[in-house]
Parts: C-alpha cells; sequence; structure tokens
C-alpha cells in the first residue's frame, strides 16, 4: 500500500528516510507548541518541513525521470531533488519506476560538503554499494511496506 499518491504516482517511503519524516514531524510538533507562531514559522526545521512537503508533491511528481533529478553513474538509477525549495547543502535521493508508477523516497542526505567522506554523495553511493536499497522493485518495496505497517504515515492532504 502506498504512503499516498499524487499525479499518478504511488510515493513510498523507504525506512531510512521514513524515520527522518517521522523525526522532523515530531520535531516539528513540539516547536509548534513551544516557539510563539513568528519564530514557529521561520525555524530551519519548519522550513524543511514545508520543502520536504513540496518538493514530494509538486516537484517529483511532476516528472520524477526529468534531467535535473538524474544522478550520474553509478547511481543512474537514482535521482535527487536539490534546490527547488529545499535548504542549501540538502539533498532528497530517490528512485522511480515508470511501470508501475511508483517513487520511493530513499533518504534526506546531508550536509552537502564536497571532498568530505561524509559529503551526501558520497555516503549515498556507499549506501547504494552496500546493498541498503535493493535493486529489485519488489524487495524495495517490500522493505518500504515493513517499515510503514505501523509507523506515522503522510496524509495527501496533511500540511506537515
Amino acid at each position: 500500500m502506498p504512503t499516498f499518491s499524487i499525479n499518478e504516482w504511488q510515493i513510498f517511503f523507504h525506512p531510512l528516510f521514513n524515520q527522518q519524516w517521522v523525526n522532523l514531524r515530531e520535531r516539528v510538533r513540539i516547536l509548534k507548541n513551544e516557539l510563539p507562531q513568528e519564530e514557529f514559522i521561520c525555524h530551519a526545521d519548519v522550513k524543511l518541513l514545508k520543502a520536504l512537503n513540496i518538493g514530494i508533491k509538486e516537484k517529483i511528481t511532476q516528472d520524477p525521470f526529468a534531467s535535473h533529478f538524474v544522478l550520474q553513474k553509478p547511481l543512474q538509477k537514482y535521482g535527487r531533488l536539490k534546490k527547488m525549495g529545499l535548504p542549501e547543502r540538502y539533498r532528497l535521493f530517490f528512485r522511480a519506476f515508470k511501470e508501475p508508477r511508483i517513487v520511493i523516497i530513499l533518504w534526506l542526505g546531508f550536509p552537502r560538503k564536497e571532498g568530505d567522506k561524509n559529503d551526501c554523495y558520497q555516503v549515498f553511493t556507499k549506501k547504494v554499494i552496500n546493498g541498503d536499497f535493493p535493486d529489485n522493485i519488489n524487495d524495495l518495496l517490500a522493505e518500504c511496506d515493513m517499515e510503514n505497517a505501523g509507523t506515522d504515515k503522510q496524509d495527501e492532504n496533511s500540511d506537515n
């Protein structure tokens, strides 16, 4: 079962991203109760959550195979969202499949520091090489289904 559907794309969260998502949403919920509205809307975590929502719902789902998402070899099967509302140095990695129309959000990488061993592209490449993301769509979906079975799900109409 997809986490949600938009623009005829079924969107799933891989366990790595799902944990990041749940943690970020929880931080934003806490901030909403602790901060005055003016400070809340300007907080970096709130802006990040909003940017992720827009990136997933409006940017990636327009055309996940668009050239501005494509990564170079050896990561050519994967896409990434950069800029387009995301804070500088953040990258949202995903895998898209044309049939069936599925996008799996894999991992939010940060910070982006070129040449650093912890650069998000280096870390993501290691995750791919180490098999953190199965190459087979069925195995990848099975991981997503196991993780999403008992966790906080993204509602298509949710703002946060």
